[in-house]
């Protein structure tokens, strides 16, 4: 029992240490970290016509095709809300969250310059591509308020707790960032691979369905999967008017911590080897 304590003691205060001089280091690099940041979210508009405004049309145009193939399955409403905005509150984070993991994956090599010439904190690159996604966010988020507004959807106080869910996202993107960027510079085929997992994960979440479609028996199977607690949390907070619950909170941080863990350490005995591969 002496050994387990130890061990855990151990443990638990290397990971605050290692935790603490990365947000020291974040801190420290704040201005070069928002610089990139902004250099990246404007470089995926450079040269078309629309800029910017796609990231209005395209949450838009998916939430209008989406819309006109499962409503015709599961009716115009959910409940007493429309079907589009019900899909919309659901789809906002999964696209967010997407975008990061199918642009994260060539990260490394992307700012190879920086990583081979200079002496750079690799392990904010990620970072960068997580923030540059969550510009995207924002705009649709504000245009899903007006959507609400719009359309005399009540928002109730729980929607304070938006912000809540969108930081349980950036961890658990930030760990699968982690992993797959550093994974993506010795095995070049993740990068096809997360294409591949995302499609087939997104009709594991019930972003397109209700999940009360799934007998009861199964239930506990959808709280596994960490994007629901995300989706299902945006939903709850945004048209239900209902807070966080406390159960699937408790397996959606237990799943994060292991894939922070994983992620962090995965990349911190990699990144040393990138110079030479890349």
């Amino acid at each position: 029992m002496f050994f387990i304590y130890s061990l855990f003691n151990y443990t638990e205060k290397k990971l605050f240490k290692t935790t603490k001089n990365f947000i020291f280091r974040i801190w420290a690099h704040r201005q070069t970290l928002w610089l990139m940041i902004e250099r990246d979210f404007k470089a995926r508009y450079i040269g078309s016509v629309a800029g910017i405004l796609w990231s209005i049309f395209h949450p838009l145009m998916m939430v209008a095709i989406y819309t006109l193939i499962f409503s015709l399955i599961f009716g115009r409403r959910i409940g007493q809300t429309p079907f589009s905005l019900w899909l919309f509150c659901g789809l906002l984070p999964w696209m967010m969250f997407s975008e990061i993991l199918r642009n994260v994956a060539g990260i490394i090599e992307k700012n190879k310059n920086l990583i081979t010439k200079t002496p750079f904190h690799s392990e904010i690159l990620p970072i960068v591509v997580i923030g540059a996604s969550f510009t995207g966010h924002l705009i649709g988020f504000f245009l899903l308020i007006i959507l609400l507004f719009v359309t005399g959807q009540p928002i109730g106080l729980f929607a304070l707790t938006i912000p809540f869910y969108l930081i349980c996202l950036i961890m658990f993107s930030l760990g699968l960032s982690w992993l797959i960027s550093s994974l993506n510079v010795f095995i070049r085929d993740i990068g096809q691979m997360v294409v591949v997992v995302l499609r087939l994960w997104f009709y594991l979440c019930p972003i397109i369905y209700p999940s009360n479609i799934i007998p009861e028996q199964y239930q506990y199977l959808l709280r596994l999967n960490p994007m629901y607690f995300i989706t299902e949390g945006y939903r709850k907070a945004l048209l239900y008017n209902q807070g966080i619950p406390v159960l699937d909170f408790a397996y959606f941080i237990l799943f994060t911590m292991i894939v922070l863990f994983a992620g962090g350490w995965t990349f911190r005995r990699l990144k040393t080897q990138f110079a030479e591969v890349l």
